[in-house]
């Protein structure tokens, strides 16, 4: 084997063995940021779960009920003259019944 021909077949295994370091470290970096991915995915979901939980107390009726029953809570009762009473017939209140 001449020197010319062994420094040729040492060029391409250094430069395959280079190629694939490079793959190598390119799999690592990916596996890294699908991980920080994830994790990110996680807290997301759980800060998704915890806001829900606080929207769905905020509308609970037993929540509105003390806002509204609060000391110095600016909302009240409508007033008796603002409220209208209807007659129902006889036949409607039959239907009612049922």
């Amino acid at each position: 084997m001449t020197l010319k021909t062994w420094i040729q077949i040492m060029s391409f295994a250094t430069v395959t063995a280079l190629v694939y370091i490079n793959m190598q470290t390119q799999i690592v970096d990916l596996a890294y940021r699908a991980k920080d991915k994830q994790t990110s995915v996680h807290k997301l979901m759980d800060t998704n779960g915890a806001l829900t939980h606080q929207i769905l107390a905020l509308k609970s009726a037993n929540h509105l009920g003390n806002r509204l029953l609060e000391k110095d809570s600016k909302m009240q009762f409508m007033g008796k003259d603002r409220v209208m009473t209807l007659v129902l017939s006889a036949r409607e209140a039959r239907a009612w019944d049922h």
